[in-house]
């Protein structure tokens, strides 16, 4: 399989893009209740009674920092198997050695060998890292490890691109010890500003041209903004291969009880670039939602899920 690493951001760059600095941090603590009151505003009744949801955020406010403190609460991370699940170049096993798991195993569809051994590497250099680092080539509906054998299962950027997400949990729930966690954030989900990873392109007038053109404008919308060096993990590569889940709220949500998850916490983001197209063309905000039976105004606006689930212990099982 060819190695995808020469065509992908560098991991390096990709690790030193995510990180924020404390002053910024110290500063969203301060400002998140502000900015959590603001956001459930744009949202209706409905979507705020989604199960175990805790707060409403825009986009910015919860940086990955302290999205893996939220999870180490829950988790307590330190000496278990953390499974990451769709790793890529594999630079998020690097955000998560602070919490000092005892082992990480990435797993992900496509072959990043040479990011996987650098990565690997520079583990090993970190001082008082104990952590044993793995990569394994796999299909997340097929992960080769045992049951019940991952204490902590988690991803980025990924469930939203899984055709067949309950196959993805299902194995998700093999994999997971009874008690185990699920943490995921995902998106731009499907039906958002920028859904496809792509709409916005020349400007916030295109930015649900996934739902709004018919197939014909969105192809030759398409031609016109795609380049010719397009990321491996990269919206024109994406809507070349259709990876996308296209799930609501909703369905997100059933498809975790399904699978045999509880919500342990949700945080729902809004897309500020959404409210900006609403606020500046309502009528054409309302017809998209119309325009695709069983969408809601709240599928538009909700831009990210960030969440924990929790594989349902076996009776008479802590």
């Amino acid at each position: 399989m060819e190695d995808l690493s020469t065509h992908a951001e560098q991991w390096q760059a990709a690790y030193a893009r995510v990180q924020s600095p404390l002053y910024k941090r110290l500063a969203y603590v301060v400002l998140r209740p502000l900015l959590a009151r603001h956001a459930r505003t744009f949202l209706g009744a409905e979507m705020l009674a989604a199960p175990g949801l805790s707060r409403v955020l825009f986009e910015r406010g919860f940086p990955l920092e302290d999205r893996r403190a939220w999870l180490n609460r829950h988790a307590q991370l330190g000496g278990k198997h953390l499974l990451l699940q769709g790793t890529g170049t594999g630079w998020d096993v690097l955000t998560w050695l602070w919490l000092q798991p005892a082992r990480i195993t990435a797993v992900d569809l496509f072959s990043f060998a040479e990011s996987w051994r650098e990565i690997r590497a520079h583990c090993a250099r970190v001082p008082g890292s104990g952590t044993q680092v793995s990569f394994l080539l796999g299909a997340l509906e097929g992960i080769p490890l045992p049951d019940a054998s991952v204490d902590v299962a988690a991803s980025d950027a990924v469930f939203e691109h899984c055709r067949d997400l309950s196959a993805v949990l299902r194995e998700s729930h093999r994999v997971l010890r009874p008690g185990g966690f699920l943490y995921a954030s995902y998106g731009p989900l499907w039906n958002t500003f920028g859904g496809d990873h792509f709409s916005g392109r020349g400007g916030l007038t295109h930015g649900f041209a996934h739902l709004e053109a018919d197939p014909a404008d969105y192809r030759a919308y398409f031609e016109k903004h795609v380049t010719d060096d397009e990321d491996a993990q990269n919206g024109g590569r994406y809507v070349e291969l259709d990876l996308f889940s296209k799930l609501t709220t909703r369905e997100y949500l059933r498809l975790y009880a399904e699978a045999g998850f509880e919500v342990v916490d949700l945080i729902l983001q809004v897309s500020a670039e959404a409210v900006a197209f609403r606020r500046q063309w309502p009528e054409r905000f309302d017809a998209i939602w119309r325009k695709h039976p069983g969408l809601t105004a709240d599928d538009l606006l909700v831009k990210t899920h960030l969440l924990i689930l929790r594989k349902k212990a076996r009776q008479g099982t802590p």
